[in-house]
Formats: C-alpha cells, structure tokens, sequence
C-alpha cells in the first residue's frame, strides 16, 4: 500500500515538475549517469538537469 502511494506521489510531482519547466532536460547522457546499488533500492546517484530559464507561468 504505501509504495502505490509513493509511486503516485512521485508520478504527480515529476507530472507538476515538467509542466511549470517544460524545457527542462536530461544534464547528461543517460548512459553516463552514474548508480547507487543499495539492498532495498537500485537508484541514479545524482541526476543533473538543463533548462532555458523560463518557467510556465500559466501553470498554477
């Protein structure tokens, strides 16, 4: 139960992310990111971005 709530957060959060900075973009080649191996959890260690500096004003 609570991972169906922390997938739904995180899908709403990243959703609202990319609707306020729609030219927001990957840093780095996706190959190059680099992983943390953990027992619960396989994770980007880091996940740098780009964008234009121009956020959505018409987003709420």
């Amino acid at each position: 139960m609570q991972e169906n709530a922390l997938q739904l957060f995180l899908r709403v959060a990243y959703q609202a992310l990319f609707d306020r900075f729609p030219s927001l973009i990957l840093g780095m080649n996706e190959r190059d990111i680099p992983w943390e191996y953990d027992v619960a959890f396989i994770r980007p260690a880091g996940l740098p971005v780009a964008w234009d500096g121009k956020p959505n004003t018409s987003v709420g």
